[in-house]
């Protein structure tokens, strides 16, 4: 049988929220700064509200959150495309730091972006073009060393030159970076700029026989809070060299009409941490049912060792 839009739409919405649920209850146990965002976060959609052929939910608005996330993440896309698609001899480019301890984490990745601002003034101030980009701020965590390493990815307007220029100018605010840890490739898809900021996975360093590397999805909650409260009230997305700037903001509580085939009528349901369920008929809101990726997740999460 063949699934109806809106059961495509809801079982999505299903995934998204179980996904998020395995995350935030592992951050939710921590004695974080962000607790209660946290704890919005967990309730994010946690209550539907039918009113006739419209779905309405309450967003926590939380980065952390996958489903906050996501909706933010398409409203990123829509907003910058139109610049994306008309830039000219568009370049990827990382620009990396070596991995800093997470009591300074913080400061460093304030540092990097204020460097970006001196690198534009610098160019004013010699006559030059500023660099045209859009450049999204991400952050990881090596588990063997227990560092944490922000860098830069951004999508450059000018070709290879004006590439080289960039990395040129980053490192003379960095000689201690690596050279080779710059990197520059021809943009073939910039989608990937607007995907989630922070890998919540991290990569063991094994490799299976034939020398390919084997990432393992373990997830470290303590390393992903001080990830979080790092960059707190810091733009993930930033427009630069006079491109508009596209809020990552989402509206508190929105209504959508699903599709034609969804019963009408006016109800509540309620997250049970698999699906919603309606409270006085116990129907499920959908027909999703978590995946075996999604469960074993779960037994995925490590804790650090104190």
């Amino acid at each position: 049988k063949q699934k109806t839009a809106y059961e495509i739409i809801a079982g999505d919405w299903s995934s998204d929220v179980c996904s998020s649920d395995l995350l935030i209850e592992s951050l939710c146990s921590l004695p974080s700064k962000l607790h209660k965002q946290y704890i919005n976060a967990k309730l994010c959609s946690s209550t539907l509200e039918q009113i006739g052929d419209k779905v309405i939910s309450k967003y926590c608005k939380n980065r952390f959150c996958r489903v906050c996330n996501r909706i933010a993440t398409g409203k990123l896309i829509n907003g910058y495309s139109p610049v994306l698609e008309q830039m000219e001899n568009k370049m990827f480019i990382t620009l990396t730091i070596p991995n800093v301890e997470a009591k300074i984490l913080r400061g460093s990745i304030q540092k990097m972006s204020k460097t970006m601002r001196l690198i534009q003034d610098l160019r004013r101030k010699q006559k030059k073009p500023v660099y045209r980009a859009i450049r999204k701020l991400e952050c990881t965590y090596n588990v063997h060393k227990n560092n944490y390493h922000p860098h830069f990815h951004l999508i450059l307007e000018g070709g290879e030159a004006q590439a080289d220029d960039l990395i040129k100018d980053w490192l003379s605010y960095y000689p201690e970076s690596v050279a080779e840890a710059q990197h520059k490739t021809t943009a073939k898809e910039y989608l990937e700029l607007f995907k989630y900021f922070t890998k919540l996975t991290s990569n063991t360093g094994k490799t299976y026989k034939n020398g390919s590397k084997l990432i393992d999805e373990w997830s470290f909650p303590e390393a992903i809070d001080i990830i979080f409260t790092a960059i707190r009230n810091i733009r993930i997305i930033q427009p630069m060299g006079g491109i508009k700037l596209v809020k990552e903001e989402i509206d508190e509580l929105t209504a959508e009409t699903i599709d034609e085939t969804l019963p009408v009528k006016n109800t509540i349901y309620i997250w049970n941490g698999e699906n919603w369920y309606d409270p006085f008929t116990q129907e499920n809101f959908s027909s999703f049912k978590p995946t075996k990726n999604l469960a074993a997740y779960r037994q995925k999460i490590r804790y650090l060792e104190n």
